[in-house]
């Protein structure tokens, strides 16, 4: 039926519009259908629909992890590989061509030219002490490199290198000292 419209009835039948009563079983309902709509997307439903009722600290967790999972391979697969990489590879040809970037050897080694590495920005941590301490564990056990966990972090291992030994030399010509106190040869327990 449309606002305005006139439908002929046979004699005796009656309309009736619906008048739902229990407004309770509503709430249920637009939660299932978030939580449908949540999975069909591949997302946790509390992103989708900021309830976070009745949420754990391991079940937020558990989620965010598989869902930050989901987006790492979107963003290295899809984003990365099918968008990033041919705009760049397509940036540098022209300023080749145009004669912005001098490489007399690009066409025997296009390869040093085109190298690139893509980090994507990491996702903050859920609990950044536990997070960190894993992975300094993971380092130690050989693992993973410092390397790779910094990449992961979005930053260039190389740069954040430079810029500790920077930091490092100039607490020292100014005699600053932070962090534990070294440890002395008198405090190491004899046995």
């Amino acid at each position: 039926m449309e606002p305005g419209s006139l439908i002929p009835l046979p004699p005796g039948t009656d309309i009736r519009f619906s008048n739902p009563t229990e407004s309770d079983a509503y709430g249920p309902f637009v939660k299932n259908h978030l939580r449908a709509v949540a999975a069909g997307m591949g997302l946790p439903y509390e992103l989708v629909s900021g309830d976070l009722e009745g949420v754990t600290y391991s079940s937020i967790r558990a989620g965010l992890i598989e869902f930050r999972r989901r987006v790492e391979q979107l963003q290295h697969n899809v984003v990365v590989h099918l968008f990033c990489r041919p705009v760049w590879e397509r940036f540098v040809r022209l300023a080749v061509l145009s004669g912005d970037l001098p490489a007399r050897d690009f066409d025997h080694d296009p390869a040093a030219y085109l190298a690139c590495e893509w980090l994507p920005p990491k996702f903050d941590y859920v609990d950044p002490k536990k997070d960190v301490e894993a992975e300094i564990l993971a380092i130690n056990a050989g693992l993973k490199s410092r390397r790779q966990a910094i990449s992961e972090r979005g930053y260039d291992a190389e740069q954040v290198d430079a810029e500790i030994a920077a930091d490092k030399a100039r607490t020292d010509a100014l005699g600053l000292s932070f962090g534990a106190p070294p440890v002395q040869k008198e405090d190491i327990p004899h046995e």
